[in-house]
């Protein structure tokens, strides 16, 4: 909130009225963003639980309440007054507050949270190993999201239509890398579970299952962006000049969709071994290159704006293919299960 101007002055947008509206938006949603990390927290510790279920029943309540109050209050629907950008921001965070208070709920007698007391000196052993597992995802995490508003930054040196079709493309991208994600959150719950009671085996099986699933789904992707790129871009955009970018950045990006599934799954299954450093160092380097990239092929041959979506799809194919190959000798030296273990392997699987 300190720096809302200076944030929203990077992108250096030249209409003031969407300036303005963005500022109102970052301002609004600064409000909910405790209780957005605080569900992101309970998500994780759920899911590592081995209970996804409440988790995605939790935050498929807030998507719901979402979806339902953004026409409401942008639109102006029924007794509410028409709202427009403050609206979308009052159903993100009411939706986010929403499924806190759910979250919390759910808590009370759960034998996760029977014990827990919030005033109490913590365990700082307990405090820094998990400090080192995270910091390198949370430092990956947050580049990339800085990364990612330096190339905003380039985009909308080609006006308010690129912006436009970079944030829906993006939003329509999410079918194969939110799915993807999901698969490699259970994925590496699944390999510490069994990475803690040694069965090697069952972290092999588990990998190669969970490969070979969102591989698929990369390869529907594929599919379905570059042939169905004009009928799902038309859903959201009808202006001729916009569909057409959409088609043309929908198509780029479908030839990364495996490599992007693999780099995502195989990060999960790293960080289920607890060696979360070598998928951040990749996705920190290869998406710090995308900025250099855009500039060039942008600014520096013809392919203008195209330049700009080739850097993100290329380096997505980059990242599956040192991924994949760094994690396949890891799997492959994991120790053998004992044979008596075997028969519960096939029997749990």
């Amino acid at each position: 909130m300190a720096f809302r101007n200076q944030l929203i002055g990077f992108f250096n947008l030249k209409d003031a009225d969407i300036f303005k509206e963005a500022v109102l938006y970052l301002t609004i949603v600064a409000f909910g963003l405790f209780f957005h990390f605080l569900n992101q927290v309970l998500s994780g510790i759920f899911t590592g639980y081995g209970d996804s279920r409440t988790p995605f029943r939790m935050n498929a309540i807030g998507l719901v309440i979402n979806i339902v109050l953004d026409p409401v209050l942008i639109l102006g629907l029924g007794p509410c007054p028409r709202m427009e950008v403050k609206g979308a921001a009052i159903a993100t965070v009411f939706a986010q507050f929403v499924v806190t208070l759910s979250f919390l709920v759910k808590l009370k007698g759960h034998p996760l949270f029977h014990q827990l007391q919030l005033i109490s000196i913590p365990d700082f052993s307990k405090v820094k190993h998990i400090a080192n597992l995270g910091f390198p995802v949370a430092l990956r995490e947050g580049l990339f999201a800085s990364f990612s508003i330096v190339i905003a930054r380039i985009i909308a040196t080609w006006g308010p239509i690129p912006i436009a079709v970079q944030k829906i493309g993006a939003q329509i991208e999410a079918l194969s890398w939110m799915t993807s994600s999901g698969f490699a959150t259970a994925l590496a719950a699944f390999v510490g579970q069994n990475y803690g009671a040694e069965k090697w085996d069952r972290i092999k099986k588990g990998f190669f299952v969970s490969l070979g699933i969102v591989t698929g789904i990369g390869i529907g992707a594929t599919f379905l962006f570059y042939f169905g790129a004009g009928p799902i871009f038309s859903i959201f955009l009808s202006e001729e000049e916009a569909l057409k970018q959409g088609i043309i950045y929908l198509k780029i990006l479908s030839f990364s969709q495996v490599f992007m599934c693999i780099e995502i799954i195989t990060g999960g299954a790293f960080n289920g071994l607890g060696k979360t450093l070598p998928p951040a160092l990749v996705g920190i380097i290869l998406t710090g290159l995308r900025i250099p990239i855009a500039m060039f092929l942008s600014k520096r041959t013809s392919l203008g704006l195209k330049g700009v979506w080739w850097s993100i799809s290329g380096t997505s194919v980059i990242k599956g293919i040192i991924l994949i190959v760094m994690i396949m000798p890891v799997i492959k030296a994991l120790p053998k299960t004992e044979a008596s273990s075997l028969q519960e392997v096939n029997l749990d699987v």
